[in-house]
């Protein structure tokens, strides 16, 4: 009984970490093109995504709870395909948490499978990727469900295994496909699906690094922090929310800006200050939002709480 107490204890702090992850992501400012505490955009706010955020809290409790006990494959897409659907019934402002969800439920089944352990970023990688290779065709047909649950746009069309296809599901089952040879045919078409089916680049080798790299100097806030692992997301490529949105030439603008605002110092400075803003006007300005990018940062928050950061 003291070891179930000490492990239901574990997934509980998995838990608290990704879903604080997600608060703070979403109160972080400022944060362009987005919401943050600050700001809104027409049909989303502080309250619509602080809502999705805490009712996801016991689905990443359970996500570590079946990393712990190994019992990922075929379970955790349902899982996911439940979460995305509360994070839609408890507010009204559409599609809240889905990217968020893809990446973190991974990570905090591969965040179980280290109870008894210190959480160190690679071995939370590796313990990710794992649990991804190891997820079954009911997994995959799950996961496309929730794709196609928040509606059109959810990952963007392809001509081959389109979620809000039925005959992409007809596929998986013949094919007993796991997610990440269904995912396959989005790889350069959406950065989710790259960070899944490549191991979390971005996430750890970006977002997480400069979270990391900042919180090294005790005079930055961890505000600062969050934006700056945003703004080098949103460097590292066109973030493909807004390709979807808005087509590649603007992504590439906002790419191009997020770059210059890191060159000046980012959130850290008065110059980055000004040029971030700069960047918000106009992704406000053509509709445009690097909700990607937005998605890893939101992870990669969680990942560092799990770490041992105290905020």
């Amino acid at each position: 009984m003291n070891g179930e107490a000490h492990h239901a204890a574990s997934d509980l702090e998995v838990a608290r970490c990704f879903t604080t992850g997600l608060l703070l992501e979403a109160i972080s400012q400022p944060k362009p093109g987005l919401v943050d505490r600050i700001k809104r955009l027409k049909e989303l706010d502080l309250f619509k995504l602080s809502a999705s955020a805490v009712s996801l809290h016991p689905f990443f409790a359970e996500s570590s709870r079946l990393g712990r006990r190994g019992r990922t494959r075929n379970r955790l897409g349902k899982l996911i395909l439940e979460a995305v659907g509360v994070t839609l019934r408890v507010q009204r402002g559409g599609n809240t948490h889905l990217g968020s969800v893809l990446l973190t439920m991974p990570l905090a089944a591969g965040a179980g499978s280290l109870v008894g352990e210190a959480v160190k970023p690679e071995a939370l990688r590796r313990a990710a990727v794992k649990a991804l290779r190891g997820l079954g065709w009911l997994d995959a047909v799950n996961i496309f469900r929730a794709i196609s649950l928040v509606g059109p746009g959810g990952l963007g069309r392809v001509p081959f295994l389109d979620v809000n296809s039925s005959e992409t599901y007809d596929f998986l089952r013949r094919r007993r496909a796991g997610p990440l040879e269904a995912l396959e045919p989005y790889r350069g078409r959406d950065m989710v699906a790259d960070e899944l089916l490549d191991g979390y680049p971005l996430l750890f080798g970006r977002a997480l690094k400069t979270l990391m790299e900042t919180q090294e100097d005790k005079d930055e806030f961890l505000e600062t922090a969050c934006v700056n692992a945003l703004l080098s997301v949103m460097a590292s490529r066109p973030d493909t929310h807004i390709v979807r949105r808005r087509g590649l030439h603007v992504a590439r603008i906002v790419q191009s800006m997020a770059a210059e605002v890191l060159r000046l110092g980012g959130a850290a400075s008065k110059e980055g200050l000004k040029a971030a803003l700069e960047l918000d006007d106009y992704l406000r300005r053509v509709d445009a939002r690097p909700g990607s990018s937005a998605d890893i940062l939101g992870a990669s928050i969680g990942v560092l709480l799990l770490t041992g950061l105290r905020v």
